[in-house]
């Protein structure tokens, strides 16, 4: 960005156009006219019509044009960003306990529709960090809190249903998000608790887990996915390989209301089906806004000497011509 420091000082560029109408006609036009035939030989002893007859007029305007732009101080700025940001720390805590395996979100089981949304989510919030937990009959922490979110969505991928687990611990998942956001100085802090089933297992109810998140001051949504009842599951057969069979899978949304009452987040959500899994993720997006105030401050540099410099050359250039290139005329 260029500005100047003295604007008002670009008026004198003005003068250089009458400056040069002065010394190509007016100056020219009041010359002496001798009324003999011999004024062509002593036009030519005087030197006019050769080429520096009209160069110094131009070079002493480009001196002048160069001292005007040197005075009002010309100066270049160069932005810098200045983000300061109050952000929102989340940590996803994911079930992959076996029933994750149900395939009522097809062509996706409900772990990589889970996985699908979750990405999708990650990419809408840049200025925020992110947190992943896992939990099946324990839970374990896949990623900590971090802005780097490739990481983020490279661990959410490598996510696999734990088919060897023989419970569902919910409240041992949602206390290890706690335990990952209770030190956190963020301005909003958030667990976004994705389950199917019911907390079975585990040294941590999810009461008692959800109680522990609202003395943190962190908000918990708990979506439960999956239609309920009877859904397709995969059983794997030596001999004829994988088939499907329907399987009940219980859902015990009572609780997850109660987390979602207990840590201020209303009802707990219900996801069928993907298309209703985004949603859900999209209301979420839009409660919890991440604030940043964006400035833009300029370092400046002063350019005004470069063109000192180029006015200096100009008048060496012009004394020099004068005084070894003009022809030299007779003593009178």
């Amino acid at each position: 960005m260029l500005r100047f420091a003295n604007p008002w000082w670009l008026l004198g560029l003005g003068l250089i156009p009458l400056y040069l109408l002065y010394q190509f006609k007016w100056s020219r036009s009041r010359k002496l006219r001798l009324p003999f035939n011999r004024l062509d030989l002593l036009r030519r002893i005087q030197g006019e019509g050769k080429l520096w007859e009209n160069l110094f007029p131009i070079l002493k305007a480009l001196i002048l044009t160069s001292l005007v732009l040197a005075i009002a101080q010309p100066r270049w700025g160069r932005g810098e960003r200045d983000i300061s940001r109050k952000g929102v720390d989340i940590i996803l805590a994911v079930d992959i306990s076996g029933s994750m395996l149900a395939v009522d979100f097809a062509p996706n089981n409900r772990l990589g529709a889970a996985v699908s949304v979750a990405k999708d989510f990650i990419k809408k919030r840049p200025n925020d960090r992110f947190g992943l937990v896992a939990f099946s009959e324990y839970a374990l922490t896949q990623s900590p809190l971090t802005f780097d979110h490739p990481a983020m969505l490279e661990q959410l991928g490598k996510l696999q249903v734990n088919e060897d687990a023989s419970g569902t611990a919910i409240g041992m998942g949602l206390a290890k998000a706690v335990a990952r956001l209770k030190d956190s100085d963020a301005k909003s802090k958030t667990v976004i608790l994705i389950t199917d089933g019911v907390s079975n297992t585990g040294e941590i109810d999810p009461i008692s887990a959800a109680k522990m998140a609202k003395a943190f001051g962190i908000k918990v949504y708990p979506i439960g996915v999956g239609r309920g009842g009877y859904v397709d599951f995969p059983m794997v057969d030596p001999l004829f390989g994988t088939f499907y069979q329907k399987a009940l899978v219980e859902l015990d949304m009572e609780t997850l209301n109660e987390v979602a009452a207990i840590t201020g987040t209303g009802k707990a959500a219900r996801a069928g089906d993907e298309s209703q899994l985004q949603a859900i993720m999209q209301q979420i997006d839009r409660l919890e806004k991440t604030e940043y105030n964006l400035q833009i401050r300029y370092v400046w540099e002063e350019k005004f000497p470069l063109l000192l410099w180029i006015a200096f050359i100009l008048l060496v250039l012009e004394l020099a011509l004068r005084l070894w290139l003009l022809p030299i005329l007779p003593e009178s």
